[in-house]
């Protein structure tokens, strides 16, 4: 993430409305060794070879609601997804305590497991007439089965009920451990079963690796955290599709279950709600910049791009909410410094599957300084003395120059930092920058690349484009 030196704006900060995110207060170790599926509870076998004229829904796209609120849990409706129904609970429930970064983060790690699939991961309910298993992140009133991450009523072999409620109970734990518990225990539902390999989402112990998969070979079934092999799987009508008998392939059974992914075309939106198109703004006043982004798969995580009459500003991470950057009115370099006359803004932002939305406002600033005869247009960038701490090359710490070493290290390079002449009032080149707090943390290490799959005739597309989220 980059802090950018540019027009002259002074004290202008970043505020976002979600708080700082992590990616949870518990070390990797904390659940290592402890069971991700409660063992007490034996699963309802249904589904392909377990009930009369049961067929497999095969190449069926569906959607994986992960529950965060659910707050009462119902009773004598089976295990409905649709109505909150389980036949293990019942009662009061308390939801994750994270704030709406942090879900962000469950989120999109969540979806990063199941990008090569037909899941779509939301953090709202579907529809009742959209097929989706429920994954309810939470804990019973009287507390959760001790030592466990989560439990899952069936094993639905072949996803005949696409609509399950299951449990992931590890509240406290990070992205990455609690991702893994909501795809064990939904996984279960769609009818895969416990495996040996570590790397695996159906490994049955939490800490086994730290970002586990569905993997793409065949690995043997389990019973327990014990790893021993299970000579009489349960659902090896659907196994044996690509594996000897008491062996999974976590990735191919996903795949022939839910398909190819459900390629994201919608784009996102950005609305900006201050300033107001055409308000005046007296130069003194402080002012909010204030938007909202928004998208149809929420909750969803964004790049964005600010940009000051055509200067890019700032580059950060957001979520799907309202955002506010407070702006500081008067001259810089503690206040924003325009010139009298319009000034345009404009949010670019760029959703998960790489959609593009944007928004802009023109204002005018009143009251102030008149732009000065030929400002901004000498290539010297210099409008005041050597060292006044208003030309690029001044010495005080104020001029372009310094403001982007301070920042990045170095001074004044194409994306460390932009030293451009501006009409702005406190010098024709004086400097200002955005603190942008890290707001998300991804599931990926720092820097990873993220692979975006769509289908193209009988292909595969791929297209990568780097996100660094922490």
């Amino acid at each position: 993430m980059r802090a950018f030196s540019a027009v002259s704006l002074g004290a202008l900060g970043l505020v976002s409305l979600a708080g700082p995110a992590s990616a949870g207060p518990t070390t990797p170790d904390t659940y290592a060794g402890a069971p991700i599926t409660d063992p007490s509870v034996t699963p309802e076998i249904i589904g392909v070879g377990h009930e009369p004229d049961a067929i497999a829904a095969l190449d069926s796209p569906t959607l994986l609601f992960v529950n965060f609120d659910v707050g009462q849990v119902n009773a004598g409706c089976g295990n409905d997804a649709r109505n909150d129904c389980s036949q293990l609970f019942s009662g009061p429930f308390t939801g994750y305590q994270g704030n709406a970064s942090e879900r962000a983060a469950v989120i999109q790690a969540s979806r990063e497991d199941v990008e090569d699939f037909g899941v779509i991961v939301v953090g709202e309910r579907p529809p009742n007439d959209q097929p989706y298993a429920m994954v309810i992140v939470g804990q019973p009133a009287g507390g959760s089965p001790a030592g466990v991450g989560g439990v899952a009523p069936t094993i639905d072999c072949g996803n005949t009920n696409p609509w399950i409620t299951s449990f992931a109970f590890l509240l406290d734990s990070g992205a990455n451990t609690l991702a893994t518990v909501i795809h064990q225990e939904a996984a279960h539902t769609w009818g895969l079963e416990h495996v040996d390999e570590n790397t695996d989402n159906l490994f049955p112990s939490a800490g086994g690796t730290v970002d586990p998969k569905y993997t793409d070979a065949c690995h043997q079934i389990v019973v327990n955290t014990d790893l021993t092999p299970d000579g009489n799987a349960r659902c090896n009508s659907i196994h044996t599709l690509f594996c000897s008998a008491n062996q999974q392939n976590s990735y191919q059974e996903m795949l022939a279950l839910f398909g190819p992914p459900v390629p994201d075309l919608v784009p996102p939106t950005v609305a900006i709600s201050s300033p107001a198109e055409g308000e005046e703004l007296d130069y003194d006043a402080d002012f909010e910049l204030t938007f909202v982004l928004d998208d149809d798969r929420r909750p969803q995580i964004f790049d964005i791009v600010v940009y000051f009459d055509d200067v890019e500003a700032t580059d950060a991470v957001l979520i799907d909410q309202e955002h506010s950057f407070p702006v500081a009115g008067g001259d810089a370099p503690t206040g924003h410094g325009f010139f009298n006359g319009p000034h345009t803004v404009r949010i670019e932002a760029v959703d998960e599957a790489g959609n593009v939305a944007s928004d802009e406002v023109t204002f005018t600033i009143v009251g102030g300084n008149e732009v000065p005869s030929g400002d901004g247009s000498g290539d010297d960038g210099s409008g005041g003395e050597a060292g006044d701490g208003t030309g690029a090359d001044g010495g005080d710490g104020t001029g372009a120059g310094d403001a982007t070493a301070g920042l990045d290290g170095g001074g004044g390079s194409d994306d460390g930092g932009c030293a451009c002449t501006t009409t702005t009032g406190g010098g024709t080149r004086a400097s200002w920058w955005l603190l942008v707090p890290l707001l998300l943390r991804r599931r990926r290490q720092p820097g990873a690349e993220r692979r975006i799959r769509g289908r193209v005739g009988g292909g595969r597309m791929r297209a990568r484009r780097s996100r660094h989220l922490s």
